[in-house]
């Protein structure tokens, strides 16, 4: 087992931390006037927020919540937002914590970890599909409302598996108690607590329990190829036991099954031996899209951002015929990438005159 870490408060209140902090906060709220001006300005604010953690006055306020609906289906889900000052402290605390809990995360883990994302588990599943002695099972899992279940204290269980300095911890237990006694989906944080807490699953899948099968997750989301439809069924039996434990369970969708024929639906695409679809609601809802802009002479910004972005998915399946039938002949690629282009000299441009006239 290995060592656990100590001395990591010092690196997270250090002035440099507490400045590039501000810095990242901003850096994805380029609308946001006020998260600009803390950027303009981060060397100010990174020495306040130094005090504050350095004396430990820092105190959590508010968030504020709303509903939104997320992906192709439109899921309902509450977020909680924190006001910029509170962030700014998250990522403080997390530049430090993040880089060792993905020192220790599963490969084929991709959900939120820099440098993974979908494109890492779509591959690998690719290669598992495409090898030549076939695998005749998969099965898919899920938690059942993993972030609102996981709770403060079994966070607070799993860090000092890696930590040990107390003050650290103890900034760790503030910012989970604002959350509202379980993780809350907007809070920077979360995504790494949420990979924390599940990698005792990726553990006890690939090193106990089905140390030969091809496993992937993203987030909560789970997927297995094996051989052996029993000793699967043994695993997920006691992959539940061993999540009730942790206050969690799993979603009673989950399912063993043969895939020749089926296939193995995971994310956006169905995956088959030798080929990969599209899921059909990602499909429909591409076609939308697309046609849409055949009202239009030029696609706005939005628009052409999100057709690229659709392009990038299709990418990576099989969809020649598709793009042939119902992309090409209705959306020009060259003339979105243009827009997006002048779109962002114009943000510049627009930038760097208002950064000009608050200096004069």
């Amino acid at each position: 087992m290995p060592k656990r870490i100590g001395f990591v408060y010092e690196q997270v209140i250090s002035l440099d931390n507490c400045i590039l902090a501000v810095q990242e906060m901003a850096r994805s709220k380029p609308k946001v006037r006020r998260a600009q001006y803390m950027k303009e300005n981060a060397e100010y604010f990174g020495k306040k927020l130094h005090e504050q953690l350095s004396s430990g006055t820092w105190e959590p306020r508010p968030y504020h919540e709303k509903t939104i609906g997320d992906g192709i289906e439109k899921k309902q889900r509450h977020i909680k937002v924190p006001c910029l000052w509170d962030q700014c402290v998250h990522h403080a605390l997390m530049q430090i914590t993040a880089p060792y809990i993905q020192r220790r995360n599963y490969f084929y883990n991709c959900g939120s970890i820099p440098g993974a994302g979908q494109i890492r588990i779509t591959r690998a599943i690719k290669r598992w599909m495409a090898k030549k002695k076939m695998v005749k099972y998969g099965a898919s899992l899920d938690v059942h409302h993993f972030f609102e279940s996981c709770k403060t204290e079994i966070v607070m269980k799993a860090l000092p598996r890696i930590f040990k300095d107390k003050k650290f911890l103890a900034l760790h237990r503030k910012v989970l108690d604002s959350m509202g006694g379980s993780l809350a989906i907007g809070f920077c944080p979360s995504h790494w607590y949420g990979n924390l807490v599940l990698s005792y699953i990726d553990n006890l899948i690939k090193q106990r329990l089905l140390p030969r099968a091809d496993y992937g997750r993203y987030m909560d989301d789970m997927v297995i190829l094996f051989n052996d439809k029993r000793k699967m069924h043994k695993a997920i039996r006691i992959i539940s036991k061993v999540l009730k434990k942790l206050g969690l369970c799993l979603k009673k969708t989950w399912q063993v099954f043969k895939i020749a024929g089926r296939g193995i639906q995971f994310l956006s695409y169905r995956f088959f031996h030798g080929y990969t679809l599209l899921t059909k609601k990602l499909m429909y809802r591409i076609t939308r899209r697309i046609k849409a802009q055949t009202k239009c002479k030029s696609p706005s910004p939005h628009a052409a951002a999100s057709i690229i972005s659709y392009m990038g998915i299709l990418k990576h399946c099989n969809s020649y015929n598709y793009m042939k039938d119902r992309v090409y002949p209705y959306v020009n690629i060259r003339k979105c990438k243009g827009v997006i282009r002048n779109e962002a000299r114009r943000i510049h441009k627009l930038t760097t005159e208002v950064r000009n006239h608050r200096a004069a």
